[in-house]
């Protein structure tokens, strides 16, 4: 019986001594495909890393707001004191976590780029949680952000995460405001676009200059418009000409705004219709052969007037005062 044991256990071990020469090379081959994978891989998130970095600028700017109490150069204007800071954090939501200011892609490529190990920006560390202590502090005067660098991206972010006190962009403070807003984000790109549009406006308001800087009744005409004053009927042309060039310095868009109202030229009428005696002015409404030039339900007013003659069911009354002023 003990050799009949020991044949069975010869051959029990010579099995696994005929396949092992054949297991070297699976073994062989598994790391090697193995370590390709993983290779492979690698390679794939390094590609997938997403550079959320930008060369832009960012400023942070207080929103003003008009404040009967103090006058514009008041420390204390617009309700915050000149020298005074306010600190901004991640907010906490009502379940207790962090607002989450990153997104993955931003998240895990600032991890790479500043060394930090993976989920170290994570909301949810519940030990060395990264936001707890992680404060942006705006003075009043504002301050401005590198977006170009992970620190001033993060800062960055965080200011969007306050979104009930940070606006995030001038066009949003300007159509959608909300009154708790106290800062507005502006960038340098969008400071520059403003510039360029500036100037491409001021180009258009000499354009538009140009074609009628030498008609003193055109001039009279935008002179009252904008100011709610009425030019002397005996002043010199070049007095006018400098009103208006003031005016187009003062406010662009506001002169470039009349000076091509399709309008205009019945306003023109209508106001030298005035001084000539055809058309009759009580205060700021307009009559002609003593009834309203308006329709039913309207006022008057020097826009309804020159809109109402210029519309063409009203062509009779439009002929008649230009005939009277021949």
């Amino acid at each position: 019986m003990g050799e009949e044991i020991l044949l069975d256990e010869n051959g029990i071990m010579e099995e696994p001594l005929m396949v092992t020469p054949a297991e070297p090379e699976v073994t062989e081959e598994k790391p090697k495909k193995g370590k390709r994978s993983l290779k492979k891989v690698e390679e794939t998130e390094e590609t997938e890393l997403i550079n959320c970095l930008r060369n832009e600028k960012i400023s942070v700017r207080f929103i003003e707001r008009n404040d009967e109490r103090y006058s514009k150069n008041h420390p204390y204007y617009g309700n915050m004191a000149d020298g005074s800071t306010v600190t901004f954090t991640v907010p906490l939501l009502r379940n207790g976590n962090y607002k989450n200011p990153l997104t993955k892609e931003e998240k895990d490529f600032l991890e790479d780029i500043m060394g930090l190990e993976p989920n170290a920006l994570s909301i949810y560390n519940k030990h060395d949680n990264y936001w707890e202590n992680r404060q942006v502090v705006v003075e009043k005067r504002g301050t401005v952000l590198d977006l170009s660098t992970p620190l001033g991206y993060i800062d960055y972010k965080i200011l969007l995460a306050n979104s009930d006190t940070i606006c995030p962009s001038i066009d949003v403070l300007k159509n959608r405001p909300l009154a708790s807003y106290r800062f507005v984000l502006v960038s340098d790109k969008q400071v520059y676009s403003a510039s360029v549009e500036r100037a491409s406006i001021k180009a258009k308001c000499w354009k538009t200059y140009g074609k009628f800087e030498n008609d003193a009744k055109v001039l009279r005409t935008l002179i009252h418009t904008l100011t709610g004053k009425t030019a002397d009927e005996g002043a010199q042309l070049e007095f006018l000409q400098a009103t208006v060039v003031d005016l187009i310095e003062e406010d662009a868009q506001r002169f470039l705004n009349a000076a091509t109202d399709p309008l205009l030229t019945f306003k023109v009428l209508i106001r030298e219709a005035v001084s000539a005696g055809v058309i009759d002015r009580r205060g700021d409404y307009y009559y002609y052969t003593g009834d309203p030039l308006c329709s039913k339900n309207e006022d008057p007013t020097l826009t309804i007037a020159a809109r109402y003659i210029s519309n063409p069911r009203n062509q009779e009354i439009l002929f008649s005062i230009q005939n009277k002023m021949k």
